[in-house]
């Protein structure tokens, strides 16, 4: 038996040779391949896990990044209605339109002139001194020159207060020239009676110059009356000036400041939460060896080289710089935004009327100038870094002083300046200027939506639903309608409010919608190559 196995494996040594050495490589393939196959797994599945912790902790730091702006909000908002105070412009003109409804008392002879004996001429002179006197209170008391809160709109009463004031002017001229003729008269009067009788007393020609006196006196009160209204009618109309450059103007200013503000704390936190996801992905390696470092010097502030943090008091004094938008930044793109709106809005008329389509034309020019500047003829994009971050080291050091940090520590150390450096490199860049515009266009139309119930009517009736049909809506009036300036400033007014202190926040929750900011955001978020070196 095992002669002939011996001989078997004799004839076929060869072949049992080849055999046995495909069957061995097939084995040890096979288990380099399963070895390999288990590397991959656990390679992907770390890779995986890498990406869904980075991706969670990015949702993270944009949601962190929304309620930063929400809480920074209301510190905007304090002095933006503080400074720019429609409200207060609102009740001088409520006050103004109280005074004005409030007859003026009529002056009254015999409050003046001490009692005299009764006479035919006097008698009839009195009597023509009553009927003057009750022909002036009927016209002061005539319903059709008195202003009535309850039943006058503000359009109206705008529209009444840019073409009353030359005809106010005029009359207190006129009034004041018939108030001369008959003092004149009186005294033409008293001479022919004088002239006439010889015999009457001292004391009757006396109080004949008292009573003269005392009309000339109501002459010159009611002159006074009049030059004091129709400069009422011109500080009135001042008023209404001002309420229509300031109402644009905040309105403006708090869409753009809003607007920066997100940016900002975009890139701010973003770029925090770049060194906090780098540290979490140090400390998870767990490794110390030159394979795997972060590049920094090791100086307060700085980036352990096996940890990958900031230091704490380095993000705060980072964060700070916010202050320069919230207190000063916004105070500078404000006068910029005044400049503009006197410009496009302050040769517009208060009862002219606007279409949907007129205000957003009134509100893209005033966009476009502040947007972009004439460079040789060119029209480039404003950079808008200096109403973000100051410039100069005395403002940057002022920012720390007033932002709570302690004297002592009022310096830019070099990791501050590369966060500093590095923020004003995003903002300088395309990416920034093309996030922006994006942001802004997003935020405006979020502001002409707000305003279009008020020209389309049909946005607020309850059959614009699933069920509404094309009748209802061929009236082209009803769809876009005119609508007088005056009327239009309470709402552009009351959008600040919505804009600050809105629950919950539309303009805000549009701007984190916005793509481009979300992808802008995750490049500022992923940029860690420089810092991490394998």
């Amino acid at each position: 038996m095992i002669s002939t196995v011996q001989g078997f494996a004799n004839r076929h040594r060869r072949a049992l040779v080849i055999t046995a050495g495909i069957s061995g490589g097939i084995y040890m393939m096979g288990k380099y391949a399963k070895s390999k196959l288990f590397e991959f797994q656990e390679k992907s599945a770390s890779e995986r896990t890498a990406k869904e912790n980075m991706k969670r902790r990015f949702e993270q730091n944009q949601q962190d990044c929304v309620f930063t702006v929400l809480s920074l909000l209301p510190t905007l908002g304090d002095q933006l209605l503080h400074e720019l105070n429609v409200e207060l412009i609102t009740a001088k003109l409520q006050q103004t339109r109280s005074q004005r409804a409030t007859p003026l008392p009529t002056p009254d002879s015999s409050m003046i002139l001490p009692p005299k004996p009764a006479s035919s001429e006097e008698g009839e002179e009195k009597e023509s001194t009553d009927a003057a006197d009750q022909t002036a209170k009927e016209s002061t008391e005539d319903p059709s020159t008195k202003e009535s809160a309850e039943e006058t709109t503000t359009s109206t009463e705008a529209s009444t207060e840019e073409g009353a004031e030359t005809r106010e002017s005029s009359g207190a001229a006129q009034k004041a020239t018939e108030t001369e003729a008959t003092s004149e008269s009186a005294q033409e009067d008293n001479k022919e009676v004088s002239g006439t009788k010889p015999e009457e007393s001292t004391e009757a020609k006396d109080d004949q110059s008292a009573m003269h006196a005392a009309v000339a006196a109501a002459a010159k009160n009611e002159a006074e009356v009049a030059a004091a209204a129709a400069i009422d009618r011109r500080t009135k109309l001042e008023l209404w000036n001002e309420l229509k450059i300031m109402s644009f103007t905040r309105t403006v200013t708090a869409l753009y400041s809003l607007t920066f503000l997100t940016l900002l704390t975009q890139v701010q936190l973003n770029l925090l939460g770049r060194f906090t996801y780098v540290s979490s992905v140090v400390a998870m390696s767990n490794t110390t060896d030159a394979s795997c470092r972060v590049e920094g010097p090791s100086t307060k502030g700085s980036m352990s080289a096996t940890s990958g943090q900031l230091d704490f008091q380095t993000e705060k004094k980072y964060l700070t710089f916010s202050y320069w938008l919230l207190h000063e930044g916004w105070r500078r793109w404000s006068d910029k935004v005044r400049e503009v709106v006197e410009d496009v809005v302050g040769s517009i008329s208060l009862k002219k009327t606007l279409t949907a389509k007129d205000f957003s034309e009134i509100i893209g020019e005033i966009r476009e100038r502040l947007e972009y500047t004439e460079v040789n003829g060119v029209q480039v994009p404003t950079n808008m870094r200096e109403y973000m971050l100051p410039d100069d080291a005395s403002d940057e050091r002022e920012v720390l002083r007033a932002g709570g940090v302690d004297e002592f520590d009022l310096i830019v150390d070099p990791v501050l300046r590369n966060l500093l450096d590095e923020t004003r490199d995003f903002i300088d860049s395309e990416d920034f200027t093309t996030v922006l515009h994006s942001t802004l266009t997003t935020t405006f139309a979020r502001f002409n939506l707000a305003l279009q119930p008020t020209f389309n009517p049909f946005l607020l009736s309850e059959s614009h639903n699933s069920r509404a049909t094309i009748e209802e809506i061929e009236d082209e009036d009803d769809i876009d309608r005119a609508v007088p300036l005056a009327s239009l400033l309470p709402l552009v007014a009351r959008q600040v409010h919505l804009i600050i202190n809105g629950v919950p926040n539309e303009y805000v929750e549009s701007l984190a919608m916005v793509k481009e900011l979300q992808a802008f955001s995750a490049i500022v978020y992923s940029s860690f190559s420089e810092q991490l070196i394998n």
